[in-house]
């Protein structure tokens, strides 16, 4: 008899299950209609992620072009749970514990970053929020803001991404 109940809330809570909005594809960045990016963004020729998702979490891989380069950035992975994934880039020399989770529509994506950047002074800390949501236009739109631990410095960007054939 105790089965039944259960069934009953089991289908219930499926039934109002929050539909997310799902970003998988490849996207290639706007460099002419984002802004505010960081100067070394000047001699990128292109930029590009292509973006896995599964209910619980999402693998982002991104390769950047210019300047005569190639550079594929390390696989980040996002846990919707809340829980937080370290990500260490060691060519770059930067350490990452991120964290993710959707608004209470489930249309944007907020993920807050603790970031510790190797310098040859030491290592810059710094938290970063990054507001994922997708646009009109095949476009997913990338809302980033950097605060810089020890400063009242903070860097905003906006990166326009368009969705790749």
């Amino acid at each position: 008899m105790r089965v039944l109940p259960m069934i009953v809330v089991a289908l219930f809570l499926t039934a109002f299950q929050m539909k997310v909005a799902d970003f998988s594809g490849k996207w290639k960045l706007d460099l002419k209609k984002s802004k505010n990016l960081p100067a070394s963004f000047k001699s990128v020729d292109s930029y590009t992620m292509e973006l896995s998702q599964t209910p619980d979490s999402m693998v982002e891989e991104r390769v950047m072009k210019g300047a005569g380069q190639v550079v594929d950035f390390p696989p980040t992975v996002y846990k919707f749970d809340g829980a937080e994934v370290f990500r260490e880039d060691t060519l770059r020399g930067s350490k990452r514990w991120i964290r993710s989770s959707w608004t209470t529509t489930g249309q944007k994506l907020i993920v807050t970053s603790r970031i510790g950047l190797r310098q040859r002074s030491g290592e810059q800390r710094l938290t970063e929020t990054d507001v994922w949501q997708l646009g009109k236009s095949r476009t997913l739109l990338l809302l980033v803001t950097q605060k810089f631990e020890g400063t009242d410095s903070t860097h905003s960007e906006e990166r326009v991404f368009h969705r790749m054939r």
